[in-house]
């Protein structure tokens, strides 16, 4: 089949015996908007005045915060993309501004949706900080006869809703289908001892370190720097022994660091498990002493990121279901979701996963739909009975 290229990855024009090549061939083009101004040159005393508010903001504020020196680099570049395309100073700048630049972000650069998102949010954070500093407000308007005002919000910039970007339908397991994968690992296990010894001992630590990852609702990250003594007694559980809090190094905000979190375990399970990994399983690595990481390779060091995403997907793969669409971070979100089809309070679940505010921990909830008819039952008939007894 002939025809051009359209500006879209794939998408060409139907031949001219078509019959809708002609309705197709008159839609416009997306075109990203052009600044709403021409833009121009600084005057000295405005660039020293901005080049103050660049300097309070990444070098004062987002230091004073422990933000990672990458994410200020990365932050401060974004901001400098919007006054480069603009070609205005800070409190120059308007919604239209922002908005231009953001739909050049996409339909002229096409960067990918998490690119844009990061660099809109950069400047929404940095804009806000401007308008809340009384002392740059007074002097802008004492000095040029302006304001800065908030050209961000959620309204004109894309917001985090989802673990994919939208470009992929993720796929998380209810408690029946992940209790059967377990049952399946444990076959798979008993085959391996019988017939394939060499894989025993990684498919033994592989099913300790995903009930750990599940058990604690753990990240990627903070799932590989477990280390031995990472964990601790829950006074509270005495039954979960050594076991009951999980101290990891988890997922800063807005730029900052690792920040540390103790996770308290819910799950009585995770005892003998972990108690039998670490007395059995381990130690068939022959790990030199020093080592304190708490899943192991075949050299007997810390496994890498790398290596334990293979191995949940390859899990997925034996176990029969699609490991495009599950990562390991879904054994996070099936643990958010478990609890809440178990009705765990929800500001609860939002502690123990390192949440820092309920709505993230909502977006991680992915209830059945048969979970959700049950409920709707139950509701229904508690109703009706409650009526009935009333009668």
């Amino acid at each position: 089949m002939s025809g051009r290229i359209l500006p879209f990855p794939g998408t060409t024009l139907p031949p001219a015996s078509d019959p809708g090549a002609t309705a197709l061939a008159a839609r416009p083009v997306p075109v990203a908007p052009a600044p709403p101004r021409p833009p121009r040159a600084l005057i000295p005393e405005e660039e020293a005045l901005q080049d103050r508010m660049f300097r309070a903001y990444f070098q004062g504020r987002r230091r004073a915060r422990n933000h990672t020196p990458s994410a200020i680099r990365n932050d401060e570049a974004a901001v400098r993309d919007l006054l480069a395309f603009i070609g205005q100073p800070l409190w120059a700048l308007t919604e239209d501004d922002f908005e231009a630049w953001a739909a050049h972000l996409g339909v002229t650069r096409r960067l990918a949706v998490g690119s844009q998102r990061r660099m809109q949010g950069a400047v929404a954070c940095f804009v806000r900080y401007l308008v809340r500093h009384t002392a740059f407000q007074n002097e802008v308007r004492q000095r040029f006869d302006a304001r800065l005002i908030e050209i961000a919000h959620e309204e004109n910039r894309i917001i985090h809703t989802t673990d994919a970007n939208g470009t992929r339908k993720r796929r998380y397991l209810c408690m029946a289908e992940f209790s059967d994968l377990l049952q399946i690992q444990d076959a798979a296990i008993e085959i391996a001892l019988t017939e394939r010894r060499r894989c025993t001992r990684a498919l033994m630590r592989d099913k300790a370190m995903f009930i750990a990852f599940y058990t604690y609702g753990l990240r990627l990250s903070e799932g590989y720097g477990l280390n031995m003594h990472s964990f601790r007694a829950n006074p509270d559980l005495p039954e979960l022994g050594g076991f009951g809090v999980a101290e990891v190094y988890g997922k800063g905000s807005n730029g900052s660091g690792p920040r540390f979190r103790a996770v308290l375990a819910v799950l009585a399970d995770i005892r003998p498990i972990l108690e039998w990994y670490l007395e059995v399983v381990r130690p068939l690595y022959h790990p030199p002493a020093d080592e304190p990481a708490m899943w192991l390779s075949e050299r007997g060091r810390r496994l890498t990121r790398s290596s334990i995403s293979s191995r949940f997907k390859k899990l997925l793969s034996i176990t029969g279901f699609d490991p495009k669409l599950l990562s390991t971070h879904g054994l996070r979100h099936m643990s958010v979701t478990h609890e809440a089809e178990a009705d765990v309070p929800l500001h609860f679940t939002q502690l123990r996963h390192g949440h820092a505010h309920a709505s993230t921990t909502q977006q991680y909830t992915h209830l059945s739909n048969q979970f959700i008819r049950d409920v709707a039952r139950r509701l229904v008939r508690e109703v009706s009975a409650q009526g009935e007894d009333h009668d």
